[in-house]
């Protein structure tokens, strides 16, 4: 009875073990190259959108991005290392919108405000130097 017991508390401890040890940082994260990095915040603000309306990124292999502002298609050229990103910015099309105050401000953002990124799980950050500008969540882009 005292073997069992013991054997026991020696599995509980050994699963308590493995359950407790810290996970790598990154681990589990999405790429940020050929994900669909879906707009969710901006300046501190949620964003809600329709299927047809949402705003969204994508980081190509040969160094290009495409999106959609939440009307307008955007596109461009990018570079990045561990944690810094360069967006240069090409163009993008010029539908007048219903609601341009979204379109806008992400615009400000690719144009001007983002200098780091971080990604955390399926959610990618952009910042402009300590602050975070947007947030985004990840949808693998199937090739």
């Amino acid at each position: 009875m005292i073997q069992k017991i013991t054997l026991l508390s020696v599995i509980v401890l050994s699963l308590i073990t493995l359950q407790a040890k810290p996970r790598k940082k990154g681990f589990d994260n999405l790429p940020l190259l050929n994900t669909k990095w879906v707009l969710e915040k901006i300046d501190n603000a949620y964003l809600f959108f329709d299927d047809a309306d949402t705003a969204y990124i994508v980081f190509y292999d040969n160094y290009k991005f495409s999106g959609n502002f939440s009307c307008n298609i955007f596109f461009g050229e990018f570079s990045y290392g561990k944690k810094r990103i360069k967006l240069d910015y090409v163009g993008a099309t010029k539908k007048m919108c219903f609601d341009m105050h979204i379109e806008e401000r992400f615009f400000k953002a690719l144009k001007n405000d983002i200098t780091h990124y971080y990604i955390e799980k399926n959610n990618l950050y952009f910042l402009y130097k300590q602050k975070v500008v947007c947030r985004f969540r990840g949808i693998v882009v199937s090739n």
